[in-house]
């Protein structure tokens, strides 16, 4: 297990000449000992955390943290081009340290990773590591700053052991925050070093030692997101990653993680900003254009959503993915005619797109705009692209649709007649999505005899919750005894209590899962509003990939 660590791997702009556009971004990797001396192995690993912090805002871009690079992926020296490419750099800096008559040269390649060529060749020279570190650093740019350890020893005990498992990397990582108590990487390789020793209570305390030094904001911002995911304080750990991700412009993949997580806690219109910003930073970033279109949905922002998606359609008009985003978009709104046209238009440009799911969803746009015969004609069109390749799976879907559109007796025969012939797995799913269904038509005994028959089929998820749900008919009470305390049964409980009419008690819980669940969920919100007697702020999404039986409860009423 290596350590982890979270300090910043930058890269260099040597272009004199502004382009249009953003700025570069730039990676530095890791470079080669060429001396045929172990013991300089230090120094060649030191050299890429040293440029990254002297340079960060010496270049004409900003630099990306070696964080980035881990988030990018795990891999060898080899693959730092992949990673720095995942990462969002432009540019990648390389290098190799030798011996040269007595003294330790670093010689430094700057690559457009774009063109593949390289903007320019740096070296540097001197008796001493530190001397020409700092050397390469000013060869790069006269405005480098001072590295964050003047102590050479605190530098040489902190990057001897950045690819040591965790046991042994704690000693020396510990011995140089003794030797510098203000260098700051050291100390986020040591928390990161204790957590993996699995010591939580000596990572917290380190964690709390390290921010009464003086570190750069940086690490100070690293190691406050740390201890805040410690304490599982959401409020604290948002506002880290918003204060690191300002200081690591070139951060992208920080970036999308700062909006993924605002999105988790419900922080709309701060999400989109990020992700507008992560559009401007990366012009050729498909998703972030497409994300941002869905999170300004989410915000109560339809026309600014559109807006957006219409920017990715004219940016890359062969994609069909803007106009099935934009069919999301008029779904979630409840506008179903225009969720239905924006739909067909995605599959007629591209079918491949979700294996023709494109025209699942506008089936289910055209019925809930009222027009059956059309989103019928529309599932036959659907059923003709899928069923080729699984006729079984394809009852699921099926099913589900006849149900849901008012024609349960067909849809009965359809899942019957699937159940007997499929695999024992698909008949297990087959055999609790028609519990369900018993269930939602009010049919116990059906269901009963259905999930003992599911029984004797490979066990899952969702056919222990039918056959919990096809229990007998009783009291709250009585469901909350045969549930029992543990909190993984919440859900279970829910659908039994609303399966069997007791909405009151089903009610409670559907308003705690929902507000519990992902702020993305809105499944189990349109459950909880339905039971209150509301309309549901945002429609569930129909998913053209996999059937969820549990749906049909949102679209149907229990009997």
């Amino acid at each position: 297990m290596r350590v982890i660590l979270c300090s910043l791997l930058l890269v260099i702009s040597g272009c004199q000449k502004k382009s249009e556009g953003p700025p570069p971004r730039y990676a530095i990797a890791r470079f080669e000992n060429l001396t045929g001396d172990p013991a300089l192995d230090w120094v060649a690993r030191a050299a890429n955390e040293y440029l990254s912090r002297t340079l960060t805002h010496a270049l004409d871009g900003p630099v990306l943290t070696t964080a980035a690079l881990i988030r990018a992926g795990a891999g060898s020296v080899s693959n730092d081009r992949a990673k720095a490419t995942l990462a969002g750099a432009t540019h990648l800096v390389s290098g190799y340290l030798e011996q040269v008559g007595g003294k330790l040269r670093l010689y430094a390649i700057d690559e457009d990773l774009s063109s593949r060529n390289d903007v320019r060749h740096i070296s540097a020279q001197a008796a001493q590591p530190l001397p020409a570190l700092s050397q390469l650093a000013h060869e790069f740019s006269a405005s480098a700053t001072p590295y964050l350890t003047a102590n050479p020893e605190a530098l040489k005990l902190y990057a001897g052991v950045l690819d040591e498992p965790a046991s042994r990397a704690l000693p020396d990582l510990r011995a140089a925050t003794q030797a510098d108590p203000n260098f700051g990487p050291a100390w986020i390789a040591l928390i990161d070093a204790t957590l993996l020793s699995g010591d939580r209570s000596a990572t917290r305390a380190t964690i709390a030692e390290s921010l009464t030094h003086n570190l750069d904001p940086i690490d100070k911002a690293t190691a406050r997101i740390q201890q805040a995911a410690m304490e599982n304080d959401k409020s604290a750990r948002l506002a880290a990653m918003r204060d690191l991700s300002s200081l690591t412009p070139a951060d992208l993949l920080l970036l999308k993680s700062v909006a993924e997580y605002e999105i988790s806690l419900g922080q709309f219109t701060q999400a989109a900003g990020e992700w507008r910003k992560l559009g401007q930073a990366d012009p050729n970033n498909r998703d972030a254009w497409n994300q941002l279109g869905y999170t300004l949905a989410w915000s109560g922002d339809l026309s600014g959503a559109l807006d957006a998606l219409k920017t990715y359609a004219a940016r890359w008009p062969d994609d069909p993915n803007a106009l099935d985003s934009t069919g999301d978009i008029y779904y979630l709104y409840g506008k179903f005619a225009d969720a239905a046209a924006w739909y067909l238009k995605a599959n007629q440009k591209g079918p491949q797109l979700l294996n023709s799911g494109d025209l699942y969803k506008a089936a289910w746009a055209q019925f809930k705009a009222g027009d059956t015969k059309k989103a019928d004609a529309t599932f036959e069109q659907f059923r003709a692209a899928r069923s080729k390749s699984n006729p079984i799976g394809f009852a699921e879907f099926e099913g589900d649709w006849l149900y849901c559109t008012g024609r349960e007796k067909e849809a009965f025969a359809v899942l019957r007649k699937a159940a007997d012939s499929a695999t024992p797995q698909a008949a297990s799913a087959l055999l609790a999505q028609l519990v369900i269904l018993d269930l939602l038509s009010g049919d116990r005994v059906t269901a009963a005899n259905d999930a003992a028959i599911g029984a004797t089929r490979p066990p899952s998820l969702l056919s222990s919750i039918a056959r919990f749900a096809a229990l007998p008919s009783a009291s709250a009470a009585e469901w909350q005894t045969r549930a029992g305390q543990d909190p993984s049964h919440r859900l279970p409980l829910a659908i039994a209590l609303l399966l069997d009419g007791k909405k009151e008690a089903a009610r409670a819980l559907w308003e705690q899962i929902a507000a519990d669940s992902p702020t993305t969920d809105f499944f189990s919100r349109a459950i909880a509003a339905r039971l209150k007697g509301e309309k549901p702020k945002f429609q569930p999404l129909p998913d053209p990939m996999s059937v969820n039986p549990l749906r049909a409860i949102s679209e149907k009423p229990v009997v």
